[in-house]
């Protein structure tokens, strides 16, 4: 019976800077009378400070490295055909004061965007028209209605992001990390794209 090897390379990886990279570190393989094993163990690259902060791994240069430990192996290839290292530096300078400063921008900035909303619309008016509507008297701060509607906004806003603080509300993503999904999705699909190009062009220059 031939052997058959079964590979499947992951979309992308973080690896630490320096780093060896495995052939188990990128694909996921599986075959019939194989030492998987022993495969895994494959060194497919040396992380260096020239490979900037993202490594594009190809399956056509995998294969002769699988070749050279088994050469009678049947090679069939699953899903992607590259995979995207992410290099990741290993001293992280955490500048705690830049965090802050960006958290209170954000913070301040989004409250202007909501109080600016409410002006542009003028929902005080019109809260206090309800009020009148409903209780017959005029009032010029209506209580009754801008306490449960500023409460249900901050609640509305955890259960939209579906997080309260590092705590998750419930296994569906929220519309932020879909987004994040979507972006990170385009920008690994313009990276092998980007990547097919070069190779395109390195290809063109040798044969001219």
């Amino acid at each position: 019976m031939k052997k058959v090897l079964y590979i499947k390379l992951l979309n992308r990886r973080r690896v630490v800077e320096n780093s060896i990279v495995r052939l188990g570190d990128v694909a996921k393989i599986r075959g019939n009378e194989i030492d998987v094993s022993q495969l895994n163990e494959i060194i497919i690259h040396q992380i260096q400070k020239s490979d900037g902060s993202h490594v594009m791994i190809d399956i056509l240069d995998l294969v002769p490295l699988i070749q050279e430990v088994e050469p009678d192996l049947s090679i069939e290839i699953v899903g992607v055909t590259m995979c995207i290292l992410e290099i990741i530096p290993l001293k992280k300078n955490e500048n705690k004061l830049f965090f802050w400063f960006v958290w209170i921008l954000l913070f301040v900035g989004s409250s202007l965007a909501i109080i600016y909303f409410h002006e542009d619309v003028s929902m005080q008016k019109v809260q206090q028209r309800i009020h009148y509507m409903i209780t017959g008297n005029y009032s010029r701060k209506p209580l009754l209605f801008q306490v449960p509607y500023s409460l249900g906004l901050g609640i509305g806003m955890v259960l939209f992001f579906n997080h309260w603080f590092k705590k998750r509300l419930n296994e569906e993503p929220s519309p932020l990390e879909v987004e994040m999904f979507q972006y990170q999705r385009s920008l690994d699909e313009f990276m092998m794209i980007n990547e097919n190009k070069r190779s395109d062009e390195d290809d063109l220059k040798h044969h001219t």
